[in-house]
Order: C-alpha cells, then structure tokens, then sequence
C-alpha cells in the first residue's frame, strides 16, 4: 500500500466519506477522488490535511490534500496497472489525523486488444471502459463508418462509434467516440451485428433487436416479435437468422440474394419464416453478407442464397433459395463462419477449410492469389492441426490456436491483422500477442467488418 505520512489534525476531526465518478477508476491514468471531512457536529472542515493511500501500484497526485471551505479533500489517482480485470476492486484510503476510511472502487478496465478500422494498423489494448469483463465483441463497417458492440459478462451490452440508424441503441442518431451501456438492456448471452443493426440474445430465448431493419427501423431495443426458445442468432447484411431450441432455423427481415433461404424472393419482413430445409438438426449458424450457413449435428454444413464466389461451398456458383448441402466438406465440422465472400469450416481435427472469393489478398489462406472464384472447400496453408476457434471479417481470417496464440490471413488494408502495416497475407502468419497476454476467445465474426478484436487473459 503506498502511504504518506498524515498532518496533524483536530481528534474531533473525521473523514466521512470517499468518492470518484460513479464509484469507478480506471485501470490506469488519472481520476479523481475526493474526501469529505466533517467535525464532530458533521460540519465540514476546511484546511484539513488528508493523505490518501492505496494499491502497491498507485500514484496519488498530491498524496496529501488540503480539505476546502465544504470540507473536501481531491486527489488524483492512478492505478497503473492495465490489464487490471474489469470489475474487480481497488481500494483506497483516506486519513485525517487519527480518522480513516476505507472504499472499494470499481475498476474500469478491457481484457481486450484491438486493431483494424477505428484504430490502428498496431493491436493494442482497447478502451479502459468496461466495468466487467468482455465475453463477445464486434465491430461493423459501412460507407466508411464504423460501429462497435461488446457484451460484458453481466450479462449487459455497450456500444460506440456511428449512430446514423439508432444502432447504439441510445434512443438517438447521434454518433458517440465513447462506450456506453445501453440501457434497459439485461441478460444477454450472444450479440451479432449487420450493416447498422444489431441483435442481442437474452438468457430466456427472446431476441432484442435496435437500429436498420428494412421495415423496422428503431434507435432503442426492441423485441424482436415472432420468436422464443433462441439458442443462437446470427446477422447478415439485412437479414435476421434464430437457431430455436428444436434445432430449427428461421429468418427474418430482407431476402436480397435468397439470403433468408424460405424459398421464391419474398422478403420475410418482421415476422420470421422458416429456412427451408433446416426444420431439425441444426447445431450452429452464421451469416455473411447475404448468405447463410448451418453446421448440423452430424457434423455436415448446408448453406444458402449469395454464391457469385462459390462462398456456399456446393461445387458451383448458383445462388440457392433453400439451405443446401456444402458438398465438399469432408470430415466433422465442429464451426462455420463467414463474410461477404468466403465460408471457412473449422473440423474436429484442428484444420481450417475456406472456400469462396479469392482475389489479390489471399482471402483463403492458401498462399495464391487465385482464382477469384473457388466453389471447394480446400486446406488453409499451416493449419492442419492445433487450431480452436476460428472467424472472419471481411477478406481476412482468424484462427485462435490451442495455445492461446492466433493466426490471421487476408486482406489487412485497414491493419486490422494487427502487424503495424497493410500489406495482407497470402498465408496465415502469427499475430503478435503482448507478453503476459493469451488469446482466450475471438471477436465475433462480421460479414461487415474490417476491425479485429481477441478477448484475452493473463499468461
């Protein structure tokens, strides 16, 4: 604990209180706290010497603070410690005299790093904004504005960036540099994003939804009507998907491409349809841009509608209007994820398959440039094994290693591989991880995105 030796003070004399904003402090750099000093009448005491102290790591500018006319004392505290856990608690003290009192602040802090469009071409750690962990994260881009969505493990969900559709789901369009909570919003266990949209998966299956929806536009959280029992969701560019608890699969919103898969071009609108063909059996889904994917429970894949790329793996470039067999996919896919032209399949092996649109940027991972168009899900060059998660923005790809490590691959000409530069990769290479810090899970993959995000934990 770091203490400077107190004044002499009245023994009537007594420290009331201790306050900062909100009760918070972050991680590090400065903010202050304040002490309040009252006599025995509870009147405040002015030029009353108060010395602060607190964790081994912090600073105190001054250590020692005069109390003024209304008897408060401020100083300004720095915890210099970063990568302190969001939510945890820092105590401070403050002492006049022989009287002292002891609080518990919350710690504001990001167990997460990031690089790519909103940031840098460098990964480094994100804002020291949140005051519990972050479980899920992801950013979207559009037009050349961004937006970016975190759920905590409280189970709420912050938001910053663009706001030209409600997607902060603030109850305004006005655009915010800073995180905020949204309010009014609880128990959620999933987030997923589109174009300025997005959706968040609460603890008792419903799903929330707030900013572009094609008929439904709104700037706050909004239940989504028509649906229960969700276990899973996932977000195109205009399109809503609900994996329901009997392992079924519905859509809502635009149906552009065939992207909601219920069959002819209707669009499904507000109220969601089913996907034809995936009426059971479904494990897991995910959205690209206009197309659709599920992993089954047997280990198969079926996909749907954009296919100008061979993204829906089936061998051709046919644009499907029901969810159909991924026919070169061998082996027992354990993930699916995508972006607005590539589908990559992670298998029970720890390799990584990639299929689909393959320009100048080495979207697939395979070390060429070429061909554009690929319709086979093939090998991700050097990730034949070992590999745990995996997930995409647009034209790059990201595998999370067994050891905490992670690959990235593809188009980086925002830097959001995280290397210093925008040179993309042909091949998956590491990212560098600061020392002390393994990768524990990826940021949630966005058809929409040219922002990386790696939640992380102490080595």
């Amino acid at each position: 604990m770091t203490v400077a030796t107190p004044a002499f003070a009245d023994s009537n004399n007594r420290v009331a209180s201790l306050s900062s904003l909100d009760d918070q402090l972050p991680a590090a750099g400065g903010a202050p706290v304040s002490a309040i000093v009252v006599d025995s009448d509870g009147s405040p005491v002015a030029g009353q010497a108060v010395t602060f102290a607190g964790p081994a790591s912090a600073t105190f500018s001054p250590p020692t603070a005069t109390s003024d006319s209304a008897g408060v004392a401020t100083t300004t505290v720095n915890l210099n410690d970063t990568w302190a856990a969001p939510g945890s608690t820092a105590t401070i003290t403050a002492m006049a005299g022989s009287s002292n009192i002891s609080k518990g602040f919350i710690v504001l802090g990001a167990n997460v790093l990031v690089a790519g469009q909103g940031y840098s071409s460098t990964l480094s750690q994100a804002e020291l904004a949140f005051p519990s962990p972050v479980t899920q994260i992801s950013g979207s881009s559009w037009n050349n504005v961004s937006f970016f969505v975190a759920l905590l493990a409280d189970g709420t969900v912050w938001t910053k960036g663009s706001n030209s559709s409600g997607q902060l789901g603030d109850g305004t369009t006005t655009d915010r540099a800073t995180w905020a909570k949204v309010n009014g919003l609880s128990t959620v266990t999933q987030i997923a994003l589109g174009r300025e949209s997005v959706m968040a998966l609460r603890s008792n299956g419903t799903v929330m939804r707030w900013g572009f929806e094609p008929y439904d536009t709104v700037s706050s959280p909004k239940q989504q009507p028509g649906l229960a029992n969700v276990t899973q969701i996932a977000r195109g560019r205009r399109t809503g998907y609900a994996l329901l608890s009997d392992g079924s699969v519905k859509a809502w919103g635009a149906n552009d491409f065939h992207a909601a898969g219920t069959g002819g071009t209707a669009w499904p609108g507000l109220t969601p349809k089913q996907v034809v063909g995936l009426s059971s059996g479904v494990a897991q889904i995910a959205a690209g841009t206009v197309s659709g994917y599920a992993r089954m429970t047997d280990g198969t894949g079926r996909a749907w509608g954009f296919n100008d790329y061979g993204q829906l793996g089936d061998g051709t470039t046919t644009e499907r209007a029901t969810s159909s067999p991924v026919q070169s996919l061998t082996g027992i896919a354990t993930q699916i994820t995508a972006e607005s032209g590539n589908m990559i399949v992670l298998r029970s092996d720890g390799s990584v398959l990639s299929c689909g649109f393959n320009d100048h940027d080495g979207e697939l991972g395979n070390g060429a440039s070429s061909p554009t168009q690929n319709p086979n899900l093939a090998p991700v060059s050097g990730l034949g094994s070992g590999v745990s998660a995996v997930a995409a923005t647009i034209g790059s790809g990201y595998a999370l290693m067994a050891d905490g490590s992670v690959n990235a691959w593809g188009f980086n000409g925002a830097g959001q591989l995280g290397d210093g530069t925008t040179t993309s990769r042909l091949a998956p290479a590491p990212i560098n991880i600061p020392d002390g810090r393994i990768v524990t899970r990826l940021g949630e993959s966005c058809p929409l995105s040219y922002t990386t995000f790696l939640i992380t934990s102490t080595s």
